[in-house]
């Protein structure tokens, strides 16, 4: 009910709007929604103390207040035919109910009447110039009707979005009795709000087609179970195809639920979709906690930006740099993807390895998508730089993990030449009758020396394998 508001948030609130200009309307609507809902999160709506609050965006304007133009006088003067002879004039005997017949027109009492209705409207006070809630649509508009009884929606779901009250006779728009008047082009969402009665904790995901049955949907006391439930199950079996069906269920029943639960499903479906490669999926996770993230909702936003980062490293960054903040380069997550940017750059390979060994959090699994462009990039500069190199010097300085993994991934390319794939025959006796046939044994990979000269035009070609890259659901 609108009564749970305190009568001091909803005098502020209409100050507020009653001092947003129509160029600063939307930010101040923005603020208050961010603050408000904030405030509601942290149970503060009824301590804090709303009359010292000031919003930023109306700090240009503290002294500044709203103008109310009088409503303008209509007079209407009829105008006045030049003098004719009435023995010209031709009145018919009806002319009381008929208009003049001439370009010279009368205004009549009813043209009248509708002038001054018309004048009526435009002397209404604006959206943004009165105390009816500035760009807002009124207190109405933020806390709901009293006698609608509807819930309170902080500006988020508003009580009377999509309707206007009018005077109205019959729904005729005469007279004095109050309807309802519907705007076609806002959903009404509080219409469209179910509340879950569902206790199952698993659920596969269905794509909908109709209007959902509360029988179907689980609410919030039930979904937190559900992800205790899910975590002790991925901890134990790694089952991304299950966990993947569980989680979007979980993520369709949250559509109307936004707070810090909702970010930390969010946050750990992505980070299970990152450990099993799924960019798609973690694209999508991110674009909401992004979201969620803006209206200042708790989470780990920072850990999420610095995934973001090493992400769009090989898309177009410079937005994204020129919007950090200094606190936010301070943090470690974000400063290590600065680093593997800086890395990239520069193609400072050794580097880059470096930093993907010592990579936090779930950074490691983004660079896992595209280390091996970097490899193949790094095996086409030493090619080029050195005529020979041990392959425990490639293992170590790549990050692979065993000698035989760096073998594999040089035969793939058509690079695995050595100088010594075989081990030198053993010294024979001269005074042998017969000199006995050995065949030639393969050098032990720990004792290999790369050919870089003869492997320069595999590692060459082997880059046009990664000049397209393709991500499922990329992101901006």
């Amino acid at each position: 009910m609108s009564s749970s508001w305190p009568p001091q948030l909803k005098a502020w609130v209409q100050e507020c709007l009653a001092k947003a200009t129509p160029s600063s309307k939307a930010a101040v609507n923005s603020e208050l929604k961010q603050m408000l809902f904030k405030a509601h999160a942290d149970g503060t709506i009824n301590t804090t103390d709303w009359s010292k609050v000031q919003l930023d965006s109306l700090k240009a304007q503290t002294h500044r207040t709203t103008h109310v133009p009088p409503p303008p006088r209509i007079v209407v003067q009829p105008i006045v035919a030049p003098l004719r002879p009435l023995s010209l004039l031709h009145i018919p005997s009806d002319a009381s109910s008929k208009p003049f017949p001439t370009p010279y027109h009368f205004v009549s009492n009813d043209d009248a009447e509708a002038l001054a209705r018309r004048a009526a409207r435009f002397q209404k006070p604006s959206a943004g110039s009165s105390t009816s809630g500035g760009g807002g649509g009124g207190l109405s508009m933020w806390f709901g009707g009293d006698e609608d009884g509807g819930i309170p929606g902080l500006g988020m779901v508003p009580g009377q979005v999509g309707r206007k009250k009018m005077k109205g006779k019959l729904g005729l728009g005469y007279g004095s009795v109050e309807v309802q008047e519907v705007d076609p082009n806002v959903i009404d969402w509080d219409h469209h709000t179910i509340r879950g009665t569902s206790t199952k904790l698993e659920k596969s995901y269905l794509r909908l087609t109709s209007e959902p049955s509360p029988a179907d949907i689980r609410p919030l006391h039930i979904l937190e179970q559900t992800l205790q439930l899910l975590k002790r199950k991925w901890k134990d079996n790694h089952n991304y195809a299950y966990a993947l069906d569980q989680f979007k269920s979980m993520r369709q029943d949250l559509t109307r639920i936004k707070n810090e639960f909702t970010v930390e499903v969010y946050e750990i479906h992505a980070r299970i979709a990152l450990e099993a490669k799924d960019l798609g999926e973690y694209n999508q996770c991110q674009s909401m906690l992004r979201q969620l993230y803006e209206l200042g909702i708790k989470g780990h936003p920072q850990e999420f930006l610095s995934y973001r980062i090493i992400y769009l490293l090989h898309t177009h960054m410079a937005a994204l740099l020129a919007q950090l903040t200094p606190a936010e380069k301070a943090d470690p997550g974000v400063h290590h993807a600065l680093q593997v940017h800086a890395s990239l750059a520069t193609s400072n390979y050794v580097r880059f390895f470096r930093l993907y060994n010592a990579a936090p959090n779930m950074s490691g699994y983004i660079m896992d998508h595209f280390v091996e462009r970097e490899r193949m990039s790094a095996l086409a500069i030493m090619s080029k730089a050195y005529l020979t190199l041990p392959l425990p010097y490639l293992t170590h300085t790549l990050a692979f993990e065993s000698d035989e993994e760096t073998d594999k991934f040089l035969a793939e390319h058509k690079a695995a030449i050595y100088t010594n794939p075989t081990l030198a025959p053993p010294p024979t006796q001269s005074n042998s009758a017969w000199r006995p046939i050995h065949r030639p044994q393969p050098t032990p990979l720990h004792q290999r020396v790369w050919d870089c000269k003869k492997a320069h035009g595999a590692c060459a070609s082997g880059m046009d394998k990664y000049r397209v890259v393709d991500l499922k659901g990329q992101v901006d």
